[in-house]
C-alpha cells in the first residue's frame, strides 16, 4: 500500500510535479521529508537535535534518483535567496502539493546561544516561553500569508495542501486548544478564503496534527524549555504519523477523481 503512495508522491518522470515542504525554521521540515522518503534513521538520529538547513534540500528515493521532495530553508535571512523561485514555481504549477509545517510555536532554537540571550527574554523563564511560543505562532501566520498570493494564482487543475502541525508531544495536554487555533483562528480563516476563491474542486486543504519524534524542547545549548507531556507514548506518535499517511492517501484519491 505504501509503495503505491510513494509512486504517486515521487513520480518516476523527471518532468512530473513535486511536493513542496515549507515553513519556519525549526518546525520539522527535514524530518518530515526524511520520514516520507523512508530515509529517517530512527535508531541513529538524535530526537530533538536541530541542524539549520542553509539551502534547498532534495530527498530522493534509493531506487529512483529522479523523484524528490523539495524542502525550503525556513530561516528568515535565507528566504529571499530561495523562496522567490519556489513561489514562482508554485504559481506556474510545478508542485502538485504543499506541506506547510507549523509547531504551535515550538520552533527549535539552534546554535550555541542561550535562551537568556534571546531578544524576548526579560528575566523570567516561564514568561519567556509563553512570549516565544506566541511570537513563533505569529511567524507561522506570516509564512502562510506570504504563500497565499501564489496559491491563488496557481495555474494547475488541482492543488492540495497539508497543514502539518508537529511536536504534538509538547502540546498534547492542550490538543483542543491547538486544533481550534489552526482550524478556527486567523490561520484557518485565511485558508478557508483561498478554498472559496479557488473552489473546492480545484484546491483542497487538510490539517494533520502529529509528532514525528518524542523529545523535550531544548535549545542548541541543551537548556530544557519544556518537557514532553506525560502519557504521550510512542503509540500516539505512530498513530499521528499514520494520520499523515492516511491524509496523503485521501488526497491521492481526490487528485485522481
Amino acid at each position: 500500500m505504501l509503495g503505491a503512495l510513494t509512486a504517486w508522491l515521487f513520480p518516476p518522470s523527471a518532468q512530473s510535479s513535486s511536493v513542496l515542504i515549507i515553513g519556519s525554521g525549526g518546525v520539522g521540515k527535514s524530518t518530515t521529508a526524511k520520514t516520507l522518503a523512508g530515509k529517517y534513521e530512527w535508531s541513529l538520529e538524535l530526537p530533538g537535535k536541530y541542524e539549520e538547513s542553509i539551502s534547498l534540500e532534495h530527498f530522493h528515493l534509493n531506487d529512483d534518483k529522479d523523484v524528490e521532495l523539495v524542502v525550503a530553508p525556513g530561516q528568515i535571512h535565507r528566504r529571499d535567496a530561495t523562496w522567490s523561485d519556489l513561489e514562482a514555481a508554485l504559481a506556474n504549477g510545478r508542485f502538485r502539493g504543499i506541506i506547510l509545517i507549523g509547531a504551535y510555536g515550538y520552533h527549535a532554537l539552534g546554535g550555541e546561544v542561550s535562551y537568556k540571550e534571546h531578544r524576548l527574554y526579560k528575566g523570567d523563564d516561564n514568561r519567556f516561553l509563553l512570549d516565544f511560543l506566541a511570537d513563533r505562532r505569529l511567524e507561522e501566520q506570516r509564512v502562510l500569508e506570504r504563500l497565499l498570493p501564489h496559491l491563488r494564482v496557481a495555474n494547475r487543475n488541482k492543488l492540495w495542501m497539508i497543514n502539518l502541525v508537529t511536536k504534538q508531544d509538547l502540546w498534547w495536554d492542550r490538543h483542543s486548544e491547538v486544533v481550534r487555533h489552526y482550524r478556527e483562528g486567523s490561520y484557518g480563516q485565511a485558508i478557508s478564503a483561498v478554498t472559496q476563491n479557488l473552489g473546492g474542486a480545484r484546491f483542497r486543504s487538510e490539517f494533520v496534527f502529529s509528532s514525528l519524534v518524542i523529545a523535550n524542547f531544548k535549545t542548541g545549548r541543551g537548556e530544557t524549555l519544556a518537557n514532553t507531556v506525560g502519557g504521550y507514548e510512542d503509540e500516539l506518535r505512530v498513530a499521528s504519523i499514520c494520520s499523515l499517511w492516511d491524509t496523503l492517501f485521501a488526497l491521492k484519491a481526490w487528485e485522481e477523481s
